[in-house]
């Protein structure tokens, strides 16, 4: 069975990885779910800022397995370039706010028809602009949860530790009580 490839942007992953290991490239559920990054999530994490605020992401193990990433041949790299440049130009004209790795995720979802996982309400508009799925943080731990892949305990103290660092998933309150009402 093939998998069903979700992307991961750098919030969702910066939220997830040190909780969920590993987090990346390991297949879950009957659906062989697999979360990936984009090689420019690399590049981002490399910056001074997020490197002081989260110094856990040099450490080898994260460091590694953010090595793998969705298979792409040649004729798919330029579409994605392609749709890259629409969906930037879009940002610059229309919808200031998401960044240059925002932009790189929706191309990649749209040409891969795979959701992203962002809790970013600028990347999640322009997300719906260009008709690209995406899903927030606690969706995905919905689908982790009902795999198997974690469990509500390793759920509420992400939730605990979001709430410990002011770090809280746009309209978490809506989608935990949708996601995890009755659990």
């Amino acid at each position: 069975m093939p998998q069903s490839k979700i992307l991961v942007d750098t919030n969702a992953y910066l939220r997830l990885a040190k909780t969920i290991r590993p987090l990346l490239f390991v297949p879950f559920g009957d659906n062989e779910y697999c979360l990936y990054i984009l090689p420019e999530l690399n590049d981002e994490l490399a910056g001074r800022k997020l490197q002081s605020k989260f110094p856990w992401v040099d450490e080898e193990e994260f460091a590694e397995n953010r090595k793998h990433f969705p298979q792409i041949g040649k004729k798919q790299k330029k579409s994605i370039r392609q749709t890259f440049e629409y969906v930037w130009d879009h940002v610059q004209t229309d919808l200031p706010g998401p960044s240059r790795v925002d932009a790189w995720y929706i191309a990649y979802a749209l040409e891969l028809g795979v959701p992203v996982v962002t809790d970013d309400q600028d990347m999640t508009e322009l997300a719906k602009a260009f008709d690209a799925q995406v899903m927030p943080t606690l969706e995905l731990l919905k689908i982790m949860l009902d795999c198997g892949h974690t469990d509500m305990k390793t759920i509420n103290g992400l939730v605990e530790y979001w709430k410990y660092f002011a770090d809280m998933p746009a309209n978490f309150k809506a989608d935990y009580q949708r996601l995890f009402g009755d659990q």
